[in-house]
């Protein structure tokens, strides 16, 4: 079996964001492979560019040799090129890329006159289809099978004699998600039509969950929050009326919907920060490659006890195996990293941690395995940070008492044994006296790895 994650737009990049998270703390099922794609033409979006940094990291540190009997970096991922694919191409407009110049005086293109208005036919659309998936499924519909290897690299997986269970995500209220969600759906299911058996599609259909106000009037063609509502509305008219676009359909959204704190129509300034939504969705896509490959369909409900309130419990994931893996990586920027970096200044010895001369004293600690490891464990912390200050709510997944200005430090040493509201005997210092204890792995365990996975030992509970 092979996993595939297909991202539609801002909003799906931002869930694939968290299914990276959770894929590289083990709460996927199994220990499939998980290949990820991006679909978006603003290839320069802030949110797809901070999910990219997280992904390509992993890319780099998942090397890492810890052990096939471990949860930590279980899934291994795989990117499928070009990687984010961009079906516009750039500076180009709907006239462009239909070449309506060729169709301009036929009954064809009368037709396409009457359908798009002047500004959606001559916008470029480097930053999305600006919240029209009437623009979007017209490109994306003559452009999948042409640009997108994603259909080859499902084949050659299929051909390798995997089955296959796709997921996508995206959002039903916007542009670019609302476009490509049914579209790209449709073209997988027909290009794929010859291996209906060996193939699963689910998809997360993300409702509002936030709006933003611009900061000036404009008469230029962006998304706007007024529109969520009725585009909602349409869209879930739309699928109830195919029922059968997908093998399993969720949808998630909020009834409170956060403000936005800074408004871009879209490019490197739209760079939201995470929301408690798109960890939902990625634990959609998580039940979902849990199911067999044909499974019936089932109708399910999440909820949670206060309204609110967000508790650990109220999520569909393993309580144990997100705490010990958070509890991982706080010991590592605050006992771990800080260490590191004073050995390689020269400010520390050696010899006073047991820990470093037993697993790291030969190892390069500058090398990109652990640099880019580095870079990803402050960038859970913030993500982490971000997912719990929610506008008017509680969220706690973990003890938000912890975080600092700088997210990745521990405001007090003494709530780590704390971190999940609960008193627990794993403190930093049982971590160091753990740490120091000898242990045996596989001879398949070595290097930075064999310390990343005492360490990720030493954090259970």
């Amino acid at each position: 079996m092979s996993f595939y994650f297909i991202s539609i737009g801002g909003t799906g990049a931002k869930v694939m964001e968290s299914l990276i998270h959770l894929c590289i703390a083990g709460i996927l099922p199994e220990n499939e492979r998980l290949f990820i794609s991006a679909i978006d033409p603003d290839v320069g979006n802030g949110n797809l560019e901070r999910t990219s940094t997280a992904l390509n990291n992993f890319s780099v540190f998942q090397r890492l040799s810890t052990g096939n009997d471990t949860n930590l970096f279980k899934n291994k991922v795989s990117i499928v090129r070009p990687f984010p694919w961009n079906p516009t191409g750039t500076d180009k407009t709907l006239d462009d890329l239909i070449n309506f110049y060729h169709h301009k005086n036929s009954p064809v293109g009368k037709i396409y006159e009457a359908l798009y208005s002047k500004k959606e036919r001559e916008t470029t659309l480097n930053e999305g289809f600006r919240g029209h998936p009437s623009i979007g499924a017209a490109v994306l519909a003559k452009k999948f099978d042409d640009g997108s290897k994603l259909t080859a690299q499902i084949e050659k997986t299929i051909g390798e004699g995997e089955n296959v269970k796709i997921f996508l995500a995206g959002s039903v209220f916007g542009g670019t998600g609302a476009a490509g969600l049914p579209t790209i759906a449709r073209l997988l299911k027909n290009n794929l039509a010859d291996y209906a058996d060996r193939i699963s599609i689910g998809g997360v259909l993300i409702l509002p969950y936030f709006s933003f106000t611009p900061t000036e009037k404009s008469d230029e063609l962006f998304a706007r929050s007024e529109n969520f509502l009725p585009n909602t509305k349409a869209a879930l008219k739309y699928y109830s009326e195919r029922e059968n676009l997908f093998d399993a359909t969720y949808f998630v959204g909020d009834t409170t919907l956060t403000a936005v704190k800074e408004f871009s129509v879209g490019s490197a300034n739209q760079r939201n920060e995470a929301h408690i939504v798109e960890l939902y969705c990625a634990l959609a896509a998580a039940d979902f490659y849990a199911r067999p490959i044909k499974s019936p369909k089932i109708i399910k409900y999440i909820c949670r006890h206060e309204k609110n309130s967000f508790k650990i419990s109220d999520f569909p994931l393993s309580k144990e195996l997100f705490v010990q893996f958070a509890r991982f990586i706080f010991a590592y920027v605050h006992l771990i990293k800080p260490v590191l970096a004073n050995l390689v200044s020269g400010s520390e010895k050696a010899y006073k941690y047991p820990w470093f001369v037993d697993f790291l004293e030969e190892v390069d600690v500058t090398a990109p395995e652990v640099v880019n490891f580095n870079f990803y464990a402050e960038s859970f912390v913030a993500w982490l940070e971000q997912i719990e200050n929610l506008d008017g709510r509680e969220v706690f997944l973990i003890n938000p008492a912890l975080f600092e200005a700088n997210p990745a430090r521990l405001t007090d040493k003494k709530l780590f044994s704390a971190l999940d509201g609960n008193k627990s005997k794993v403190t930093l210092h049982e971590i160091f006296y753990r740490l120091s204890e000898p242990q045996k792995f596989d001879s398949t365990v070595k290097g930075f790895g064999k310390f990343l996975r005492r360490l990720y030992d030493s954090c259970a509970d």
